[in-house]
């Protein structure tokens, strides 16, 4: 009885997760966000580890050209390129 308790918790927080990132790269794929305004800002860790960790999801769910418009987020947070709308194309 408590393995299936536990084994339905898991599978809630997975679809709780899920659904989060999916939110979450919406607005990433947008465009509307320049990810470069991050860079140097307070809360640039942050961003840069949800970025991170929608990429481990998407990465687990096989979605890797969702992972690539992620990553280009993510290096646009650290310095390392320009964000365009032509990144989420």
């Amino acid at each position: 009885m408590e393995f299936e308790k536990n084994a339905n918790m898991e599978e809630e927080q997975y679809q709780l997760k899920d659904k989060l990132v999916r939110k979450n790269y919406v607005v990433v794929s947008s465009g509307d966000i320049d990810f470069s305004d991050y860079y140097g800002a307070d809360n640039q860790e942050e961003i840069v580890n949800t970025l991170n960790d929608m990429i481990e999801h998407f990465t687990e769910t096989e979605e890797y050209e969702k992972c690539a418009i992620i990553l280009n987020a993510v290096n646009c947070a650290k310095g390392k390129l320009m964000w365009t709308k032509s990144m989420v194309i």
